[in-house]
């Protein structure tokens, strides 16, 4: 059950049943905060990380194969618009997930994103983040960001909160009408769900920390999210999931700038994520994934851009790379050679596994 909230949020919420205890809610290994940033339009894995000394690819892109990337290794190299974070590789902080993708992926956004948000090709069930939270007996709630909210956090027993930033600077007063709720109780229930979204949201902001000082937040709408969240982050009463998004990778024409800025945008918030993680002496332990809909097409098209495909990049960073997950990456970039039936390329990494090994380095 979903519904638009005065309080500028939108609150889904069931209630776990009663055999599960305090502790079964506080969840196995606490302290643990996942980040899921989700970049929509369907991002041109290909010049996110360029195999750049590939002929087929400069050949298939002879306008818009990268020039002078960043070199990573095995013949890979960073769009150079990402500088801000190629550090952050080097360190052994951020892993690229290569060939990531569903087999023979549907082309419509809107059915890809479901796929994405179920963690299944059927794009049937919950999201994939509350269906992890059920099975771990883990409590909410899972926080959106973003202005559309994450599909992926809803459907589940555990309370998924979309959060505007102007609902965390007032105070919420919302009380349940007992004259309202007592006429239906199909209208009852929606307004409890309202009420203990609201409730919920007033523990967030009564917990959330100022920003960080000396930190330069991008002036950006991902950058603003940023900033929330590692508020979010710092707070007591962290939320164990928090989901951000950028749009804007729909890159049908004239890729070579929108993307260049696309990029430039997610790697300088990025940038400041990491910054500002440092600085919090004491703070969870956490773990950004950055995924898409799906990739590009290997080819470009006539308008200087290129359509919807199939298998992209993932990006992973955090504490837990290079310890429970791999670095520098996790699966294998697809031959350019050998593509399927549509002319695209092959992934060799689903999204569910991707996402297994994801949620395994952070609470098995």
């Amino acid at each position: 059950m979903k519904r638009r909230s005065l309080f500028g949020l939108f609150a889904t919420a069931t209630f776990a049943p009663a055999a599960f205890t305090a502790a079964a809610l506080a969840g196995p290994k606490s302290g643990r905060v996942l980040v899921l940033l989700e970049l929509r339009g369907g991002n041109d894995g290909l010049n996110t990380v360029a195999p750049y000394r590939d002929p087929i690819y400069r050949q298939a892109r002879p306008r818009l194969a990268l020039e002078q990337p960043l070199p990573l290794s095995d013949g890979l190299g960073l769009h150079p618009s990402m500088a801000a974070i190629e550090p952050l590789w080097r360190e052994g902080r951020l892993s690229f997930a290569l060939g990531l993708g569903w087999p023979m992926p549907n082309r419509s956004h809107f059915k890809a994103m479901d796929q994405w948000a179920t963690g299944k090709a059927s794009a049937e069930g919950p999201g994939w983040l509350a269906a992890a939270m059920d099975q771990r007996l883990m409590a909410g709630p899972l926080v959106a960001l973003g202005p559309a909210g994450s599909s992926s956090t809803e459907g589940g027993k555990a309370m998924a909160l979309q959060v505007a930033a102007e609902a965390l600077k007032k105070q919420n007063s919302a009380q349940l009408n007992p004259q309202l709720a007592a006429a239906n109780p199909v209208l009852r229930r929606m307004l409890e769900l309202e009420l203990a979204g609201a409730r919920e949201l007033e523990r967030l902001r009564e917990g959330l920390q100022p920003s960080i000082a000396g930190l330069s937040i991008p002036k950006t709408a991902l950058g603003q999210q940023v900033d929330i969240a590692l508020r979010l982050i710092a707070s007591p009463n962290c939320p164990p999931v928090i989901t951000l998004a950028q749009g804007g990778y729909d890159t049908h024409a004239n890729q070579a700038s929108a993307h260049a800025n696309q990029l430039k945008q997610l790697a300088d918030a990025l940038q400041v994520f990491d910054r500002g993680l440092k600085q919090l002496t004491k703070r969870p332990q956490v773990t950004l994934l950055a995924v898409s809909e799906f990739g590009r097409r290997l080819r470009e098209n006539s308008s200087n851009g290129t359509d919807h495909g199939s298998a992209s990049i993932g990006l992973i960073y955090g504490d837990f790379v290079g310890r429970n997950l791999p670095h520098p990456f996790i699966g294998k970039y697809p031959s350019l050679d050998q593509l399927d039936q549509r002319g695209d390329l092959i992934a060799n990494l689903s999204p569910d596994q991707l996402y297994r090994q994801v949620l395994n380095s952070l609470w098995v």
